[in-house]
């Protein structure tokens, strides 16, 4: 790394400190996002939008898990001009306690039968806020952890904060999964509540953190050199816009796949094989496990290997084993149904751990926080709707290869997208300001 280690140890501990505080970040993060789409999964549909058919309080409750999807890019195009304009550091402490506070908010939420029509709305707008916080806290994760990376090995680093998805999905689903054991009454009354409104605890001890971080020395060469863009979403929507494509098809198996294997297989073992929710949220933790397991191995072998020679094969794996994957779950047996789901994820960290470097290999520094938040949440755009898709599709077909074959097209595009990820010099110096060749761009 160029000036962050030409002085020796004196920068060594910051790199493990900016690698740390992406990580907790991150977990919290993802903690109160998948803990909205378990709970949508289980308990919203009931409470806030109450219907004779479940399937369609289901469907709704889905619809605003993927309505915080809709402002995800909002999130990216404004706290990646913030991030390229004023730095990393301080848009995560923002981000993270907009998301905290949204996911407190959700907690004290009155129901349905209590504010009528309001329960639902404002539902919605908690939710939007969430996806508005997610939108800027990826992207800036990721760079503070791949910025700060001693040379040669921001694959690595860039891995580590990958580490917060598993982390918040174990954590959102061990806390449900304590509460749901109240009779149902009782859980319904309050025991949903209380893993959000946990997330005050873990939002005070993200901030502690976030507050002793140093800003990158990537973005302190530019902002020295005086080369920030003054509007960095024109800049890359005229120079990066092939970059741009090519990061949100790559992107697109680690949001629409990933919640296809984890969050619909709730409501899939629920209502059309007529198991327990337990043995989806068990297969929630079994995955998460699985990916937190690999991410760090998987992103230690990138720095030996192209990134996007890793990723792409995963995402090919996760496309060929897209109908193999409901064949299992079809068995009913709730073994074959971990063993499906833990396949899948493994096949699909190998995309999951190296995307924070593959992403940041296209785009300049300066340019470079609204780049990957577009490129990951344009994608997450589009993967936010595959649950209810999908729960769409098995409503009309009573099938399930209408989602396997959705599963497999997004393995597909993701493949494609690697396999076209150019390889840039950041892979060697993440801290050099590349510039973008608008020939290629």
């Amino acid at each position: 790394m160029a000036e962050a280690t030409s002085t020796g140890t004196a920068h060594r501990p910051q790199h493990r400190r900016a690698a740390w505080a992406a990580l907790i970040g991150q977990s919290i993060e993802y903690y109160d996002f998948y803990l909205y789409g378990t709970a949508a999964a289980l308990v919203l549909g009931k409470l806030f939008f109450p219907s004779h058919d479940p399937a369609a309080g289901t469907l709704a409750a889905f619809a605003t898990f993927a309505a915080g999807f809709l402002l995800r890019p909002v999130g990216a195009i404004v706290f990646g001009h913030l991030g390229d304009r004023v730095g990393r550091k301080s848009i995560l402490v923002l981000t993270l306690m907009l998301m905290g506070g949204a996911t407190m908010l959700i907690g004290f939420l009155p129901s349905y039968a209590t504010i009528g029509v309001w329960a639902p709305i404002l539902l919605v707008v908690l939710r939007c806020v969430q996806g508005f916080a997610l939108g800027g806290e990826w992207g800036g994760a990721s760079l503070v952890s791949v910025e700060h990376a001693p040379k040669g090995r921001a694959a690595f680093f860039g891995a580590i904060p990958q580490l917060g998805s598993p982390a918040g999905l174990m954590l959102s689903s061990l806390m449900v999964l304590m509460f749901q054991g109240m009779p149902d009454s009782v859980f319904l009354a309050w025991g949903w509540r209380v893993p959000f409104l946990f997330s005050g605890i873990l939002l005070v001890v993200g901030l502690v953190i976030r507050l002793r971080l140093q800003e990158t020395p990537a973005f302190e060469k530019v902002k020295k050199a005086g080369e920030r863009s003054r509007v960095p979403l024109l800049d890359v929507l005229r120079l990066a816009w092939r970059p741009l494509l090519i990061g949100i098809a790559a992107a697109m198996l680690t949001s629409g796949g990933y919640y296809l294997v984890n969050t619909f297989t709730i409501t899939y073992a629920v209502s059309k094989l007529g198991l327990s929710s337990s043995i989806g949220l068990a297969g929630q933790l079994i995955t998460a496990a699985v990916q937190a397991s690999l991410i760090l191995v998987v992103g230690r072998w990138a720095t030996y290997r192209k990134p996007r020679l890793i990723a792409c094969i995963g995402s090919a794996l996760v496309a060929a084993w897209a109908f193999p994957l409901y064949a299992l779950l079809n068995t009913g047996t709730p073994g074959w149904i971990w063993f499906a789901q833990a396949v899948a994820t493994m096949f699909q960290t190998g995309l999951w751990a190296v995307l924070p470097a593959l992403l940041a290999n296209q785009f300049p520094t300066h340019l470079r926080y609204t780049g990957i938040s577009l490129c990951y949440q344009g994608a997450s755009l589009i993967g936010g709707f595959t649950p209810a898709i999908a729960t769409f599709l098995l409503a009309q077909t009573n099938a399930s290869w209408p989602v396997a074959t959705l599963l497999l097209g997004l393995g597909v595009v993701s493949a494609l997208g690697c396999a076209a990820a150019r390889r840039s010099s950041v892979d060697a110096e993440p801290n050099t300001t590349v510039a973008v060749n608008p020939a290629r761009a």
